[in-house]
């Protein structure tokens, strides 16, 4: 049975529209940064004493998840607060957070 030609460019769309998102939560620490807003704002600081990462290291997770367009930034005092840039990935977020974890392949 051939292929509905409508639904292949149905998921052709949705594969361009979610990889550069889901190319940025392929690294674990953006990931885990993700999760994390996906409660609520949060500070550089804040973040690093979730991570564990170096200031330095939080912000160019925060940079470049902000390139892919899923964090905005709003001043805060002296400081930036950090937050998930829309519903859907804030979506996205949750279910990910509610799924049983796979065991890794063995190599």
């Amino acid at each position: 049975m051939p292929a509905d030609s409508n639904e292949v460019e149905r998921c052709r769309a949705l594969a361009t529209t979610w990889a550069p998102t889901l190319q940025a939560l392929g690294n674990q620490d953006r990931l885990l940064i993700v999760l994390w807003l996906a409660d609520g704002a949060h500070s550089v600081r804040e973040l690093e004493e979730v991570t564990g990462l170096a200031q330095s290291t939080v912000s160019y997770h925060l940079a470049h998840l902000r390139d892919a367009g899923l964090v905005d930034s709003s001043p805060a005092g002296r400081s930036n607060r950090y937050s998930l840039s829309g519903l859907d990935l804030q979506q996205v977020a949750t279910i990910l957070g509610a799924l049983s974890p796979r065991p890794a392949a063995e190599p």
